[in-house]
């Protein structure tokens, strides 16, 4: 079991900020643990960590509803950070994308009715907006979304092996710029380990089958995914 502080532990080490056998001092405890959320969001964002991904099923009713989290929601989706992708039911196993267009770019008649749009309304809150020819054909809709990643000091981190080593390389990396207490050569080693662990996951994720996770929301195997990006198995 990794837990969120041996990752801050073992960087700090790494990085020669915090000798090992000795605790990490708590105001460099709290500058790592702020790094290390940033790292989490970027790399949520720039798509390396895939892992933290979920689904959910919902027949649209309106142009416009909202989902996520909150007293108004339609369509619940619980720490929704970022909607991927939207598609529509073709048939049992298969899916079909919708295209995303940006919300001034929606109303426009060129686009057809076969496109979607959202846009944050709140914490873990996004509005989509459909077009009515679509809505007629009361079609099932699944939202692939990205999942919020927050952690305590004591969570576990539950990702694969070769996640926990580049959450580690890119902490430690981020340590040794914001306390130099390395020499240069030191930085560039730590630098080059973590770009050899990024372009290595790039690498893999591009080849994995896409598996994502069920919501209770009539979520299911996403056998036959046209397009989007790729969850890890």
């Amino acid at each position: 079991m990794v837990r969120y502080r041996d990752i801050i532990t073992e960087a700090c080490n790494r990085s020669n900020v915090v000798p090992r056998k000795r605790d990490v001092p708590a105001d460099v405890f709290t500058t790592a643990s702020n790094l290390l959320k940033g790292i989490l969001q970027d790399y949520s964002n720039r798509k390396y960590i895939t892992a933290y991904r979920n689904e959910v099923d919902f027949v649209p009713q309106s142009e416009s509803f909202l989902v996520g989290e909150g007293p108004d929601v339609i369509v619940e989706a619980i720490k929704l950070q970022t909607p991927e992708k939207v598609l529509y039911k073709l048939s049992e196993n298969d899916w079909v994308p919708l295209t995303f267009v940006a919300l001034e770019r929606f109303y426009d008649a060129n686009n057809g009715p076969f496109v979607v749009s959202w846009q944050p309304t709140g914490a873990n809150q996004y509005k989509l907006y459909f077009k009515p020819v679509f809505l007629s054909g009361n079609r099932t809709c699944k939202m692939i979304y990205t999942l919020e990643m927050e952690y305590d000091d004591n969570d576990e981190v539950n990702l694969p092996v070769p996640y926990i080593e580049l959450l580690t390389r890119a902490l430690a990396y981020a340590l040794s710029v914001q306390y130099p207490r390395t020499d240069q050569n030191k930085q560039m080693l730590l630098k080059a380990s973590l770009d050899e662990t990024e372009n290595m996951l790039m690498a893999a994720n591009s080849s994995n089958r896409i598996i994502t996770r069920d919501t209770g929301y009539n979520g299911s195997l996403l056998s036959n995914f046209l397009g989007g990006s790729f969850i890890l198995r």
